[in-house]
């Protein structure tokens, strides 16, 4: 009974959070830009930009063509100016990588009536190496592609170096747009709370009583308080070891 009440509080932060930057978000950027929102499913829409993008590497003149694109694609004005400069990049802004591979793989991060996330890239099977995370914004049934961000999620660390350490509860019991499915560490930064979704491979260990034990349901529980250490990527901490705190 005492968990599920602390259940109940953190999932009450955490929805107050996510409305408070869905607000945030929503009033800045309807005020500050052109919306180039357009009908279908936002999975339609994020693909058929990323593959026409891809599809320049076959342009005489990718500038021209790229200019072109960008004039009637639906993405959000300060994304289009981002990829205008960025056009003839040594990595690119879209693509994330090399336009070497014939085959898009999509995954899907989350959806919602209001805004998602995919994850696309280039490639012959696994995601490897670079790739894009994509963002949309939902609004009266249209979509606008509103961020596009390059991430290396497979990229081995130096060793003994961790981007990401952080105390606090673990969480499964989360709201949309947080896959349930997930571990995720909830935490107090400041006067803000922090939600990090959490990646767990083969790799990841957990410590109990200084010593390794399985990553299971009987170390792995609601509100329990931990410490992980990782790699921070664009989906999440991928998670190198926990600890007890």
């Amino acid at each position: 009974m005492k968990d599920n009440k602390k259940i109940g509080i953190i999932l009450a932060i955490i929805v107050v959070t996510v409305l408070g930057a869905v607000f945030v978000a929503t009033r800045n950027g309807g005020s500050a830009e052109k919306w180039n929102g357009v009908s279908g499913e936002s999975i339609d829409v994020a693909l058929g930009f990323y593959l026409e993008w891809v599809g320049l590497k076959d342009a005489a003149d990718k500038t021209v063509a790229a200019s072109e694109l960008l004039a009637r694609a639906p993405l959000a004005e300060s994304l289009k100016a981002t990829l205008a400069e960025n056009v003839t990049a040594e990595v690119d802004p879209v693509a994330c990588r090399a336009f070497d591979e014939a085959q898009t793989r999509t995954q899907i991060v989350f959806e919602r009536e209001d805004a998602a996330q995919y994850i696309m890239q280039v490639t012959k099977g696994e995601l490897t190496e670079g790739y894009a995370v994509v963002d949309l914004v939902g609004k009266e049934g249209q979509w606008q592609i509103q961020n596009i961000a390059c991430a290396k999620g497979d990229v081995a660390p130096e060793a003994g170096e961790f981007s990401y350490t952080q105390a606090g509860t673990l969480l499964k019991q989360v709201p949309a747009p947080y896959d349930a499915k997930l571990w995720h560490l909830i935490f107090q930064d400041g006067n803000q709370v922090g939600i990090t979704p959490l990646i767990f491979t083969d790799a990841s260990k957990c410590i109990a009583d200084g010593k390794e034990v399985a990553c299971d349901e009987n170390y792995l529980f609601e509100t329990k308080e931990v410490t992980v250490f990782g790699q921070m990527t664009e989906i999440g901490a991928e998670v190198a070891r926990v600890e007890v705190k």
